[in-house]
């Protein structure tokens, strides 16, 4: 019997949701239309994060081949000159 008291509370706090929602439809619309701004908001700062760590990311792995490729030049050039 509890199982069908839990299915009975469900259904009318649910129909009591939807009346309010309908209710205060332009309210409800106002609350929605301003959390889709603050999502979108966060959606593209979090990108923004991404794109300047994939960026600085990229930029210290050239520097470490180019220091790598320098070395080698180097070190060859050393090689020549002892031979």
């Amino acid at each position: 019997m509890k199982e069908y008291g839990e299915i009975l509370l469900g259904v009318v706090l649910a129909v009591l949701g939807v009346a309010g929602i309908w209710y205060f439809r332009a309210e409800v619309l106002a609350v929605i239309l301003g959390v889709i701004g603050i999502i979108v908001l966060m959606v593209g700062a979090v990108f923004l994060i991404i794109g300047i760590s994939d960026v600085r990311e990229k930029g210290e792995e050239e520097i470490e081949m180019g220091e790598m490729e320098v070395a080698a030049e180097t070190g060859t050039e050393e090689e020549e000159k002892s031979e």
